[in-house]
């Protein structure tokens, strides 16, 4: 079973079709869904911020809710910074893994798409007269006799929001005993060359995972910080309008 993968460089295009016309606005509605999103998350940190403040605070008085609410800051600012650092470490890795990427492909270009373009948007070409357009990475197509899986390549950090990268990872996951079992039967060295490659990409994939569950645990860390400075100075106020 012969295993190999082949590069399709990353390109910008004009698409001004039905389809691609209803995906932007989908896109548009999920970005709105994102923001509801962080919004419930928040609302949920108050909530529990409140009920922490509810069973530890006997008498509501500035100098029982500050101390509280400092030692709440305090320990969400250690974790913030602990996973500030932990997301840093993953983005290096990242760019360190794409980079030996490129060295180990000769053919594939250092393509890198314009951070402030959307993967899929518009732009205005005239009095009433709009352009859609659609943005593709680079892609690697990796075969393993009859089976094939293309995977988009990421190349900068506004991909980590718009490339499916937990279904990425499954599929991966799903496609390697497959590429390895192929790769390590065949016993050549330019096969197993080209299942570092794949391991390559599937470690950039999980750089990629762990950074946005590490952002993701950071904006939870930092919506506890601002709810217990919130409820250090207006607990009294907020537990008299909910009694």
């Amino acid at each position: 079973m012969e295993c190999s993968y082949i590069v399709q460089e990353g390109e910008l295009l004009l698409n001004n079709r039905r389809k691609n016309r209803l995906t932007v606005y989908l896109m548009f509605f999920f970005y709105v869904f994102g923001f509801l999103g962080t919004l419930l998350t928040f609302g949920l940190t108050m909530y529990l911020t409140y009920i922490i403040f509810r069973e530890c605070i006997t008498e509501i008085t500035l100098n029982n809710c500050i101390p509280l609410g400092a030692i709440f800051a305090t320990f969400g600012s250690a974790v913030i910074s602990v996973l500030s650092l932990y997301c840093n470490r993953q983005i290096n890795l990242f760019q360190e893994n794409l980079s030996a990427l490129h060295e180990q492909i000769p053919e594939m270009t250092s393509w890198k798409r314009w951070p402030f373009l959307k993967r899929h948007g518009w732009e205005s070409a005239g009095w009433r007269k709009v352009n859609f357009y659609t943005l593709k990475n680079p892609q690697l197509i990796f075969k393993c006799g009859e089976r094939c899986l293309t995977m988009e390549l990421p190349t900068c950090s506004a991909d980590f929001y718009d490339l499916p990268i937990v279904i990425g990872i499954i599929r991966m996951l799903g496609f390697y005993r497959y590429f390895s079992k192929a790769a390590f039967r065949l016993k050549n060295e330019e096969q197993q060359k080209d299942l570092l490659v794949f391991y390559c990409a599937l470690m950039i994939y999980r750089n990629i995972f762990r950074y946005k569950v590490g952002t993701f645990l950071m904006l939870i860390g930092s919506e506890f910080v601002l709810a217990s400075i919130i409820f250090s100075f207006f607990y009294q106020s907020i537990s008299s309008f909910l009694f």
